[in-house]
């Protein structure tokens, strides 16, 4: 929201709303309880009393009509915004989980994640809810009343770029002595030389379709991933987690690996 990124728009605010509440006769009422420097509230209100928005002519600093206004409409703005905010949260009020056990409407269950899946069971956990649904082991449970945060860490991706180069026969044994050093949960294949090459040597890819999106979705839910890649998709692929990982926190970023 826009509104929430502008420092000077909810500065001006926030000085109007302690004007109002407190009727301030010093720069320290103001300034104190918004953590800003006299000479920084100073400079604010100076200007707001050019803009007619800040009356500062008695010993106590008040809001003009048209400073009322720009509180009114920045109330709105922000009832507006925790409106839109509290229905998309609606959205994780209840999430939908795979049973680890005989499980009953109205139970209190634990949500942790296992193998890339949100499950549920009836243990203590960080993450707690109430089953909304029946189900025995194995089957989708409906939970709501969610609390807490789901345990997790981020998996991995290597890059593996292979292909047919010189024989057939060099390019499975490469592939077969890259895959001695490294532990994996997943194996995604970029395309028929991928394919071919992992099944030839006993492997059965577990994403063949859409691998890029696949493998970064299997690595957040804390899979570790093996990912068959040509040397052109390999490079796309790099810039693509680099620019993921730019937007999050040191966390939840995906580590990666080429070889």
């Amino acid at each position: 929201m826009n509104l929430l990124r502008d420092k000077k728009e909810m500065t001006r605010f926030l000085i109007l709303y302690r004007a109002v509440l407190e009727r301030p006769g010093k720069l320290s009422d103001l300034a104190d309880p918004l953590g800003m420097t006299e000479q920084g509230v100073s400079n604010y209100i100076s200007e707001m009393e050019e803009n007619g928005l800040l009356d500062t002519s008695g010993k106590k600093y008040h809001p003009t009509p048209k400073g009322m206004e720009l509180v009114r409409e920045v109330i709105a703005k922000l009832n507006t915004f925790i409106d839109e905010a509290s229905q998309h949260m609606d959205l994780i009020k209840q999430c939908t989980s795979i049973a680890d056990g005989p499980i009953t409407k109205g139970d209190k269950v634990g949500l942790y994640m296992k193998n890339g899946f949100l499950r549920a069971d009836t243990s203590d956990r960080t993450s707690l809810g109430t089953a909304l649904t029946s189900a025995d082991k194995g089957e989708p449970l409906l939970v709501g009343n969610l609390q807490g945060i789901t345990e997790m860490e981020v998996g991995n991706i290597t890059l593996v770029k292979t292909g047919i180069e010189g024989s057939l026969n060099d390019s499975k044994n490469k592939l077969k002595q890259k895959f001695q050093s490294i532990d994996y949960d997943v194996l995604a294949v970029t395309g028929e030389a991928q394919y071919g090459l992992a099944v030839s040597i006993g492997l059965e890819p577990n994403i063949i379709f859409a691998p890029l999106d696949a493998s970064i979705n299997a690595a957040e839910r804390g899979l570790n991933v093996i990912l068959l890649i040509s040397d052109h998709e390999a490079e796309a692929m790099i810039d693509r987690l680099q620019s993921l990982n730019r937007e999050r926190e040191e966390e939840f970023s995906i580590e990666y690996e080429v070889i």
